[in-house]
């Protein structure tokens, strides 16, 4: 999967406010919706904690993937946050979160959503992608 397609260079944040779980589904919101109109910042924050109150969507290694449907997309879009101040989000692995990739994907499009979060998971456990992304400035 190319992430291009799913990644605008607008949806890539490096977040020096965020401090709790809170505020990092209400920044994720935040990007989304300013790039997507079409998008509520306060119905995707809702979403988005309705499916972290469902289990946590932590994948390890210091990296959560916030997923959620919406009827309002056409397509999937994703926005990708590096944390200055890394979060604690519950992982199993008991480390604090510093690499958010938030998605949204549209609501029919269940099939693609779970092949999206395969590739994004796979491409997460290789250790010099995740570095490089730890690395990362504006």
């Amino acid at each position: 999967m190319q992430f291009s397609h799913l990644i605008n260079l607008n949806a890539v944040y490096i977040d020096s406010i965020s401090q709790s779980k809170t505020a990092v589904l209400l920044k994720v919101s935040q990007i989304l919706s300013q790039l997507h109109p079409e998008l509520s910042k306060q119905e995707l924050f809702e979403a988005y904690w309705k499916r972290e109150c469902l289990g946590s969507t932590t994948i390890g290694q210091g990296i959560t993937i916030p997923h959620i449907h919406s009827a309002k997309l056409k397509n999937a879009q994703a926005c990708v946050i590096r944390l200055q101040n890394p979060v604690d989000f519950g992982a199993a692995d008991k480390q604090p979160i510093d690499l958010v990739i938030g998605l949204a994907v549209p609501q029919e499009q269940v099939a693609q959503h779970l092949e999206i979060l395969a590739a994004i998971i796979k491409r997460f456990k290789v250790p010099s992608f995740r570095e490089a992304c730890r690395q990362a400035v504006n």
